[in-house]
């Protein structure tokens, strides 16, 4: 590698390492807007950390970075003490990727449409797109990084305006309607899976066995749902309260379900306890739900808690089950089940018979 190159690309590093801890910014030669860049069938490269890609990305984004997360928790670690120190560690760091660099972007279609982005648009993505354009790409560099698509994400969940109503799945906890969406889907029957986006089953229990998304995640995830469901006259969805765990339910969503054509799932207290020992106890987590239960321990008399730890312990997984539904669940939101009204009710305790009833009523109402 030449002196001048060597020059050159310490100045770009010292740069993105001053990106990284500033509010500086550099215009790429080859912008493009978030609003522009969604419209084309363009492979995004994200140069940011892969902590930063896991929490959220723009749709059919790959993760290239130029630092992994602890070189870029160390390089700021470095500038606060030494700046110069920090310019050089990153240099180095980039260095020492560029072959590998350079493979991972030979990688990439050279008929499609290249779009580099890092967290505002700046050396980081900047450094990438003048790599992979050198590679013979078509490349540009997104106005705004990341932080443009969360603001264009903010605008479109305000904004939009679905061109399709809901047909409403609501019942009593473990009666089934998530695992009637997931078989709905199977035959090609359109559905928005809110639990399913969000990794949560909606309950205090709802994070068993599951990572769940962060609220950003879970927008993008949702967003391209919508979009893949843009022609559909009619899509299923399950009931929902304004949150799924932690995840806030987009007024979009929420005030569209309000005005959905409703059907009720009923499921015997049997059937309903199998399929919750099925979601909840099947992960080996019996300490968490241990943990869960003693939260609620006021809403349960003494002997059935005691009772429920019992059980527990014995690893009887429909007893605890069926002691939470009748004792909690059903009692603290059975109440909001039985004020809908309903524009059809479906017995669910046989699935398959529930699953064809669901099909004709969505055929008969398309």
């Amino acid at each position: 590698m030449s002196n001048k190159l060597v020059a050159s690309l310490s100045c770009v590093f010292k740069l993105a390492v001053k990106l990284l801890n500033s509010e500086f910014l550099c215009i790429s030669m080859q912008p493009i807007t978030i609003k522009e860049a969604l419209k084309l069938d363009a492979i995004y490269v994200d140069t940011r950390s892969p902590a930063e890609f896991e929490k959220d990305h723009i749709p059919n984004s790959l993760n290239i970075p130029i630092f992994d997360n602890k070189e870029r928790a160390e390089i700021g670690t470095i500038y606060k003490q030494n700046q110069d120190k920090a310019y050089e560690v990153g240099f180095g760091l980039y260095e020492g990727k560029l072959a590998d660099l350079k493979k991972q972007l030979n990688k990439l279609d050279k008929n499609t449409k290249i779009v580099v982005y890092c967290w505002r648009g700046g050396l980081r993505s900047k450094t990438i797109s003048e790599l992979t354009e050198k590679l013979g790409y078509e490349v540009n560099q997104l106005e705004g990084g990341y932080k443009s698509y969360r603001a264009y994400m903010r605008k479109w969940y305000e904004n939009y305006k679905l061109p399709f109503k809901f047909i409403m799945l609501q019942g009593l906890a473990g009666c089934g309607k998530t695992d009637l969406l997931k078989a709905l889907h199977k035959k090609g029957i359109p559905i928005i899976d809110l639990e399913g986006l969000a990794r949560h089953r909606s309950s205090l229990f709802g994070a068993i066995g599951l990572e769940p998304r962060e609220q950003k995640a879970f927008e993008t995830e949702l967003y391209t749902k919508i979009n893949e469901l843009s022609n559909e006259k009619l899509v299923f969805i399950e009931g929902e309260a304004h949150k799924v765990g932690k995840i806030f339910v987009p007024n979009l969503i929420f005030s569209e379900m309000e005005k959905s054509v409703k059907i009720r799932i009923n499921c015997s207290i049997e059937n309903r306890s199998e399929r919750i020992v099925k979601d909840y106890f099947s992960h080996g987590e019996d300490e968490k739900i241990k943990e869960i239960i003693k939260t609620l321990k006021k809403y349960f008399s003494n002997k059935n808690y005691q009772e429920m730890l019992k059980c527990l312990g014995e690893k009887n997984y429909y007893e605890v089950s069926r002691i939470l539904l009748e004792n909690y669940y059903d009692p603290r939101y059975g109440r909001i089940v039985d004020e809908l009204k309903y524009d059809r009710t479906i017995d669910n305790d046989d699935f398959e018979n529930c699953v064809g009833e669901l099909v004709k009523f969505y055929e008969d109402l398309n």
